[in-house]
């Protein structure tokens, strides 16, 4: 894969984008966070402050005040001599103040982006009633994924226990979203034991993973596609059943995927489990609905044929109309068979099995085997080859049954 910042050879026509390493935290709450780190080199003399570059979101900057303190409490234990330049700062107390201050803020804005994210994920699941179709809730869930405050995403599925790349979204950037998705589909990756992926499918957990560039237990084709530095995987499984992936990651912000990204991609995998079951679902419906409806079709043309035209409202009760034949001009006809084992021997022709034509006349299996025993009867033959011979045929000297 491609260090940070850099491009493939195959990927220079793709534009640099104006937005990449965003930073993921507010302008105001940086700059407290800045302004104490300043004043504690100033105090505390430390050489292992964060620099400005590294304070790029909330997690980074909770952790550079965490250091500060724990600056202070090495400096006032183990450094006599800045315990006492310390106690002599007229500034320490303010100084102090600011970093409980920065830290607080830090903290609320923290938790009123973890609480507006999990809103969020409600409102992107309630996206998915907008389509019923298994491939439409596919193709959507990528950019609905990016909704939650990621910058790109993949689903994909398992099959045979291949992970193959299904759809890809990547923000502002199509062009780069259909290259991971070409580079996914034309190299799908085998779960092997020693995958990330794999222990998802084992364990049933979404997980976070870093240092994506060094790591070889990562799908190595799509890494370097897509440059990753850390991402978020979630399991898809609708019925226990692991039967896909979620991946998520943050290209254009600096800063690594924390564990509350990785539970987040968790709880809206969850829900798009159950999504993606009921259009499964719905569709199975509709496909019965349809069958159902062209059987019922055919029954419909057996009941007018039996029945003929029914009486209406008014009319008196009338004597059911004689059924027509049921066979074709080109088929001859022979009293001794009823109209349903003409039928039957038809299809008997046609080389169908009994369950076949079970289906075709909606009767069941063991109807179907009463029929033939009673065509080879009726017509004297061996078998049912035979029996198709004579009828075909029209041989009409074989005597009648006993």
């Amino acid at each position: 894969m491609a260090a940070e910042g850099t491009r493939h050879d195959d990927d220079r026509a793709r534009p640099v984008m104006d937005h990449v390493y965003e930073l993921s935290i507010s302008e105001s709450a940086r700059d407290d966070v800045l302004a104490v780190l300043e004043k504690a080199r100033t105090l505390l003399t430390a050489g292992r402050s964060p620099s400005p570059a590294e304070v790029s979101d909330l997690p980074a900057a909770a952790t550079a005040l965490d250091l500060v303190w724990r600056d202070v409490r090495a400096f006032a234990l183990g450094d006599r001599a800045a315990a006492d330049r310390i106690g002599d700062a007229e500034d320490l107390v303010p100084f102090l103040l600011k970093v409980k201050e920065s830290e607080d803020s830090v903290q609320r804005e923290r938790a009123a982006r973890q609480s507006s994210t999990l809103r969020n994920v409600q409102a992107a699941l309630s996206r998915f009633q907008q389509s019923d179709t298994v491939s439409g809730i596919i193709a959507a869930t990528p950019a609905i994924v990016c909704s939650l405050g990621f910058d790109r995403a993949i689903v994909s599925r398992i099959h045979e226990s291949m992970w193959v790349t299904e759809a890809v979204h990547v923000e502002g950037d199509t062009e780069w979203a259909e290259k991971i998705l070409e580079v996914g589909r034309t190299h799908p990756e085998r779960l092997v034991p020693q995958l990330f992926e794999t222990e998802i499918v084992r364990r049933r957990r979404a997980l976070r993973v870093t240092n994506v560039q060094a790591d070889p237990r990562v799908h190595r084709a799509v890494a370097d596609a897509s440059g990753s530095r850390s991402y978020v995987a979630a399991p898809i499984m609708p019925r226990a059943q692991v039967i896909g992936f979620l991946h998520a990651d943050r290209y254009f912000h600096r800063g690594e995927l924390s564990d509350f990204d990785r539970d987040v991609l968790a709880i809206f995998g969850e829900g798009f489990g159950y999504a993606l079951e009921r259009a499964i679902i719905v569709e199975r419906l509709a496909q019965m609905r349809a069958s159902v409806l062209r059987h019922s079709e055919g029954l419909a043309s057996i009941m007018d044929d039996d029945w003929g035209a029914g009486p209406t409202f008014g009319d008196s009760p009338r004597e059911p109309a004689r059924p027509a034949p049921a066979q074709s001009d080109d088929w001859p006809s022979d009293s001794r068979l009823t109209r349903r084992e003409v039928d039957v021997l038809k299809l008997m022709a046609a080389g169908d099995t009994n369950a076949r034509i079970a289906s075709k006349l909606i009767i069941s299996e063991g109807t179907v085997k009463s029929h033939v025993k009673h065509i080879l009867r009726k017509l004297c033959a061996a078998n049912r080859a035979e029996a198709v011979s004579i009828w075909v045929n029209g041989e009409r000297s074989v005597p009648a049954p006993r």
